[in-house]
Formats: C-alpha cells, sequence, structure tokens
C-alpha cells in the first residue's frame, strides 16, 4: 500500500512539474522574494513623508475639543510676524489655492482673514477674546496620524526643535586663519521639478497593476519632488557633489563660488544646518548670509550617527554636547562631517535679519519651519510643547510648557514628514542655549478661514 501512494503522488508531483520545482527551487524562492520585496519598497515608498496625502495627516478639532489659548508671548511680537506675512500673502496671486488637505481654500481667504485678525490684535484683546475671535472666523485642524487607527496615536505626535542665527568670525579675503569658505550657490547647480513630467504615466506603464490594489487610487494624488544635480556640458543632468567632495575633494575651489571665508570649520557646518548666521568681518563690518540652495543630498544627522557608533548616548546628544565632542576628537572632525552628504550654498542677505524660505524676515519665537511639501506656506498656526529653562550660567534647569500662535515661514532639509516642526529662536545667546538642546513632543495645529 505504502508503495502504490508513494508511486500515486510521485506521478503527480511530477505532473505538476515536480522536476522542475527541485532543479530550479532556489531561483524561484529567490524571484518570489524579489517580488516581495519589491511591493514592500513600493509600500514604503508610496508612505514616505515626501509623498503623504494631507488627508490622511490633518483632521478637524470640533469648537469643543480645542486646545486653550495660553499664548506666551507678547502680542507685539504676534503682529510683528502678522505683519511680515501679509507681506508675502500678498505677493501671491489671489485665486491660488491653501490645500488643507481636508479643505482648500483662496490665498484672498487667507489673507483676508489675517488682515481681520491683526486689525483686531490692535483692541489689544484678552486671551479670552482672542480665542473667541478665532473661533469665529477659523477653522482647527489637528496634524496627527489618521492613516493610524486612534489607539495607535500619540497624544504629543510632533517633534519640535529650534534653530537660531549664530555669529561667525569671518573674511572677504582668505588667509591662514580665514581658510574656510562660504560658498554661493554654483551655476552648475540645477533643479529638475518632477511633477511638471507626466510621471503618473511612467507609473502605470511600469506597475499596471498597482491600480487594482487597496492604495492603487492614491497614484493620482503623488506629489513628485524636486531633484537637485549638476548640468553637465553635454546636457546630462547628474548627482551633485558631496559635502566630501566639496569640502574635501576641492570640487568648487578655485571656481569664484567663494561668498566669504570663515575661521572655524565646527561653526560653518553648523550654520549650514541653521541656514542663516551674521558673520562678523575682519575689516569691522557685518555681513548676513542666508540659504540660496542646497547640493540635493538628503540631510543625516550626525548626532544619530555618533550614537549607531557607540561613541553617545541618545540622551546625551544635542549640539553643544556634539560640539563638544568634536573638539575633543578633532582628529575625527572630517570623518564626522563626510557622514552628511547634504551641502547648503549662501548668499548676502539685503536685511539685518534672517530670511524664512518664503524671503520674509523670521520673527523669533513666533515663525515654525515644517515641510514645505506638506503644509502651505504662510499658515497661521498654533503649537503646544516645551521650552527649556537654564540657569545663569547657561546650564539646563527644567521646562515649562510652551502654547502660541505662530506662522508657518521657513523649512528645512531634516524637516520632513507632517510630524517635525522647527522653531525659529532669534539670535542671541538664549536663542543659541534653546535651539541648542531644544528636542521636545508637542502638538500642531492649523487655523483654516471659514
Amino acid at each position: 500500500m505504502q508503495g502504490v501512494s508513494e508511486s500515486f503522488f510521485g506521478q503527480a508531483l511530477n505532473s505538476f512539474g515536480y522536476d522542475m520545482w527541485f532543479r530550479h527551487r532556489y531561483a524561484v524562492l529567490v524571484a518570489f522574494s524579489l517580488v516581495l520585496f519589491s511591493l514592500f519598497a513600493l509600500f514604503i515608498y508610496l508612505k514616505s513623508p515626501g509623498l503623504i496625502r494631507l488627508q490622511e495627516v490633518l483632521q478637524i478639532v470640533p469648537e469643543n475639543r480645542w486646545p486653550s489659548l495660553r499664548d506666551d508671548l507678547d502680542t507685539q511680537s504676534l503682529r510683528l510676524a502678522l505683519e511680515r506675512n501679509l507681506v508675502y500673502l500678498n505677493k501671491l496671486p489671489g485665486k491660488r489655492k491653501y490645500d488643507y488637505g481636508l479643505q482648500v481654500v483662496s490665498v484672498e481667504q487667507v489673507l483676508a482673514a489675517q488682515v481681520e485678525l491683526f486689525s483686531f490684535l490692535d483692541q489689544k484683546p484678552d486671551l479670552q477674546e482672542l480665542e473667541l475671535f478665532l473661533k469665529k472666523k477659523f477653522k482647527l485642524l489637528e496634524s496627527v496620524s489618521r492613516s493610524r487607527p486612534p489607539w495607535q496615536r500619540k497624544e504629543n505626535p510632533v517633534l519640535f526643535t529650534g534653530y537660531y542665527v549664530p555669529t561667525l568670525q569671518g573674511s572677504r579675503q582668505s588667509d591662514e586663519r580665514y581658510c574656510y569658505p562660504l560658498y554661493q550657490k554654483p551655476t552648475d547647480l540645477v533643479a529638475v521639478d518632477l511633477s511638471q513630467f507626466d510621471l503618473h504615466r511612467h507609473v502605470r506603464k511600469l506597475w499596471p497593476w498597482l491600480e487594482k490594489l487597496p492604495f492603487g487610487p492614491f497614484l493620482e494624488e503623488l506629489r513628485f519632488p524636486t531633484l537637485r544635480g549638476r548640468l553637465l556640458e553635454s546636457g546630462k543632468v547628474v548627482p551633485y557633489h558631496t559635502r566630501a567632495e566639496i569640502d574635501y575633494g576641492a570640487k568648487l575651489r578655485g571656481q569664484n563660488f567663494e561668498l566669504i571665508w570663515v575661521d572655524d570649520e565646527i561653526d560653518r557646518f553648523f550654520l549650514q544646518i541653521q541656514g542663516s548666521g551674521l558673520v562678523r568681518l575682519a575689516d569691522g563690518g557685518t555681513m548676513m548670509v542666508g540659504y540660496a540652495g542646497a547640493n540635493g543630498h538628503p540631510y543625516s544627522s550626525i548626532g544619530g550617527w555618533l550614537i549607531r557608533q557607540g561613541l553617545m548616548a541618545r540622551e546625551e546628544v544635542s549640539m553643544p554636547s556634539i560640539r563638544a565632542w568634536i573638539k575633543k576628537h578633532p582628529e575625527r572632525m572630517a570623518e564626522i562631517f563626510k557622514v552628511n552628504p547634504s551641502y547648503v550654498f549662501f548668499r548676502e542677505l539685503p536685511t539685518p535679519e534672517a530670511l524664512g524660505c518664503y524671503q520674509v524676515p523670521v520673527t523669533p519665537g513666533r515663525s515654525i519651519a515644517t515641510d514645505r511639501k506638506l503644509f502651505p506656506g504662510g499658515a497661521l498656526a498654533l503649537i503646544t510643547t516645551e521650552l527649556p529653562t537654564f540657569s545663569q550660567t547657561g546650564e539646563l534647569t527644567g521646562w515649562r510648557p510652551c502654547n502660541r500662535l505662530v506662522l508657518n515661514q521657513d523649512t528645512g532639509g531634516a524637516i520632513k514628514g507632517p510630524h517635525r516642526v522647527d522653531l525659529y529662536c532669534g539670535d542671541d545667546k538664549p536663542a543659541e542655549l534653546t535651539a541648542g538642546v531644544m528636542k521636545q513632543p508637542g502638538r500642531l495645529f492649523f487655523f483654516v478661514p471659514r
């Protein structure tokens, strides 16, 4: 009986290609694994921060669940931030749409609502009157993870960090002291806006079965990024030089792209992270420099690298501690800086104040940087988080609540996705201390005109 069964099943297996399977089982397994990996990679790609839909991020906050408005800054700073913001909004076409995901409004509506708020502040309202005004004129949306089930959502899902305007020592001429250049935007750096190309058609052509998947309709709403690269004489565009190639491979040296020279390599590196800075010149003058462009390579945190290498504990990492570690180990400075391939180019600013990405001055404590691919520039927002407190000697002593109205006026290479906010802290020593240690959870809300 056993022999009969073996013979029967053996013939059956052979009829289904048993021999073929046995001889090529490894190739089949590899092919199957590649298919699974491709599906997984595609899913991660579609859910990456740069391609998230606002419909999956923002949700309406009912009026009876609005957070209490306990604005902890003076009204004058809010009026200044609004005044600067109105300059930006007035330059936009009135019919342009502001996409808040769950609601789309025109620039005209946004401008009118902020003008009315600006005028209302002249009446010096108290916080209760201001809150009533906001509820009457605006709807409130919160940045949450709507794609996650409610039990997986964090109460404070947004990570808040801070940035400031540092002061550097520099010269218009290089010498033994001033030997680290700040580069202007090179002429061969180009930006290719992929949203101008019909890439949806190519996606469908390459993967026609995608639209049959549960997330298939999402293809129409993909937001393709802007790529930056180097334009060759042949007309071909290739990735631009990395930080290692620019600073340690001298790829831009001698091409007259130097804007100014500074005297400290560490200061130069952290200036690129902050985006703007004041340079005190050797001849007695000053120059405010600001962001002019980037090489297009992704930002990589050197703090994270130090943690992964076991050189610093996660709870130890801050801007001051990273600076101290590098100064203590100067022989590893180049190795650490090369970890971040992203590189920022500068220009001289026409104003003594830092400019946000929308070319209006940012206001200390009232301007935030978010992912500009997700959230509309110039939008009125509310943040709730914590700010550090310090002793007279600059030591961290604790944290205090922060609840205030802000304007979305900037962006940053490390600010990606719906749950990252960078708060502009200013240009003085307290601002440097705050930005150096700030890494707190919180909540982010946007006001949409009714």
